[in-house]
């Protein structure tokens, strides 16, 4: 089994518990459609039926996964360039793409999804960030099932680094135990974003550029040598 075998396997698991969690009580073809064809994990807009509208953004969509072909699809002949060039293609094929032509397309058939990535260079602070803007469908599980159990528990602060750590601890199984090595690095990316996110709303720090840095610069320890050896290189 290659680490690509490995990090599918392990990302479907995740996908599919995650589903089996937020599951509800639907009519087969929503039910179908929730758990087959949707990354989103709120089952309650498969309850409702609206008036259809969602053409703008599945065309939106469209064009980011136009546009993150063409990135994979060329070659600059920098390692470093071409590594920025694939993750930033995958980042716009998929999590921006294919995302948004799906919200598209179940708006149009009257199911009133929200996006799952929201314009996330507009994030102010890495609360926003996490939070309002960034893989919406994983922040409603964690929402629901590690910081609110947590902060009833021991309060706000450590319902958030508990939501950190269990972010971690996932990408530890999706990133580091697939390629074999880097264990430890996602968690102490995911730590740090807890304790950044604490320390904002303590002293009101934040900004775009602050946010920014703050997650693009530590993300080699989230996307860690052994892993761009062993996923990203074999795409560039």
């Amino acid at each position: 089994m290659t680490a690509f075998d490995r990090m599918f396997l392990g990302t479907a698991l995740v996908f599919l518990a995650f589903k089996a969690l937020t599951l509800r009580r639907l009519g087969f073809a929503r039910a179908i459609g929730y758990v087959a064809f949707w990354p989103g994990m709120d089952a309650r807009p498969f309850l409702e039926t609206v008036p259809g509208a969602g053409g703008g953004l599945l065309a939106w969509g469209l064009l980011k996964m136009a546009a993150g072909a063409v990135l994979l699809g060329i070659h600059v002949g920098t390692p470093v360039l071409d590594e920025v060039r694939v993750f930033s293609g995958i980042g716009l094929l998929v999590h921006l793409g294919i995302c948004d032509v799906l919200a598209g397309f179940w708006r149009l058939r009257g199911v009133p999804v929200g996006r799952i990535f929201v314009n996330p260079l507009a994030s102010k602070t890495l609360a926003e960030f996490w939070g309002r803007r960034w893989n919406l469908a994983f922040h409603a599980v964690a929402q629901d099932y590690v910081f609110r159990p947590a902060a009833r528990r021991w309060g706000a602060p450590a319902g958030t680094l508990l939501t950190f750590v269990f972010s971690g601890l996932l990408h530890e199984g999706l990133l580091s135990v697939p390629v074999g090595g880097g264990y430890g690095l996602p968690s102490a990316y995911f730590l740090l974003h807890g304790l950044l996110l604490l320390a904002e709303r303590r002293w009101g720090l934040g900004g775009r550029a602050w946010t920014l840095f703050w997650v693009l610069v530590p993300a080699p320890l989230l996307f860690h040598p052994w892993f761009v050896r062993s996923l990203i290189w074999p795409l560039l």
